[in-house]
């Protein structure tokens, strides 16, 4: 074994935090984004990088939100878990714009499958079961248009606007045009799905005793819908968009986000959130580019952080 390999397999968990910093600085260097790095089980951040865009910059945060709509369809009993809907590729509401990109697949779509490969046409065509109060409603729960509270009193508290009318009210249940969200607050929502319903207070590096953790909230939904959000997410990593951020040995969940920026360019925004391990998680990580596609761009980065992650603390991929 290596003296580096060795320094990381013994480094205390300051160090490691240390080293985990550094390593998501030199990897964001240059880029046009944003990280952050966190525990969802205490809120402790292990790592932040660009803090102007985490906590104070919202952005369209495009199907990372589908969890918001998938949660509320099973809340309110606007579908069974099993019901299944064949992806015709372009969706009736929204056209060509928002044509799915994922593979053909010979079955069709339930709500894990749909979330796995990120199926636009499905969730285009359940938001019309959803009334527009309903979906704004869900979205507060779970932390978006509300500022982050315990890090910064300038944090954006970003904007959910759901229309009435059926075209962007499926926009909006997309995370597209007038939703927005800040990578802090998307770190909190899949935080929430991490921990079954526990949201706790984003506590600065380095203050762990003085510091404790603090629930800020939780969200109760039904264990079956856990259950559903974390499968999907869990087979979107090993089957559907977020590949790249595969940890061999190491049960990942997550979900990319390709959003349309609002500058009117046509460009759009790369995402990832996720967490890790699955089953028992002690890491959460958004990554966030200006440009770019969630597969393509984000969820590689997002990948070798959390490789990094796992390998200084002995557990080799």
């Amino acid at each position: 074994m290596g003296l580096l390999a060795l320094t990381l397999l013994i480094a205390s968990p300051l160090e490691a935090q240390g080293n985990l910093q550094s390593f998501v600085d030199n990897l964001m260097s240059g880029r046009r984004g944003a990280a952050i790095v966190s525990n969802p089980a205490s809120g402790e951040v292990l790592a932040v990088w660009n803090a102007k865009v985490v906590f104070g910059r919202a952005f369209p945060p495009g199907s990372t939100a589908k969890v918001v709509e998938a949660a509320a369809l099973l809340e309110e009993g606007k579908v069974k878990p099993a019901e299944g809907v064949y992806c015709r590729r372009v969706p009736e509401l929204l056209g060509e714009s928002h044509h799915c990109s994922h593979p053909h697949v010979g079955f069709a779509f339930n709500l894990q499958t749909a979330l796995a490969y990120s199926c636009n046409y499905f969730f285009s065509a359940m938001s019309v079961r959803l009334p527009a109060s309903s979906l704004a409603h869900w979205y507060s729960v779970f932390g978006f248009g509300t500022p982050l509270e315990g890090w910064d009193s300038k944090a954006n508290p970003g904007r959910v606007r759901v229309p009435e009318d059926a075209r962007r009210k499926a926009r909006a249940a997309l995370g597209e045009g007038t939703v927005l969200a800040t990578p802090a607050q998307l770190l909190l929502a899949y935080s929430a799905v991490a921990t079954r319903g526990k949201v706790f207070r984003l506590r600065k590096p380095g203050k762990r005793g003085e510091d404790p953790p603090r629930l800020l909230r939780e969200l109760e939904l039904k264990p079956e819908t856990f259950d559903v959000l974390n499968d999907g997410l869990e087979e979107c990593v090993r089957l559907g968009t977020c590949q790249a951020a595969a940890v061999s040995g190491i049960r990942v969940a997550g979900k990319t986000g390709t959003a349309t920026a609002l500058d009117g360019t046509g460009a759009t925004h790369a995402w990832f959130v996720g967490y890790a391990p699955a089953d028992s998680p002690e890491i959460a990580v958004v990554v966030f580019l200006e440009r770019g596609t969630g597969a393509r761009v984000a969820a590689p980065l997002a990948g070798e952080i959390l490789r990094h992650y796992f390998q200084s603390r002995g557990r080799k991929p």
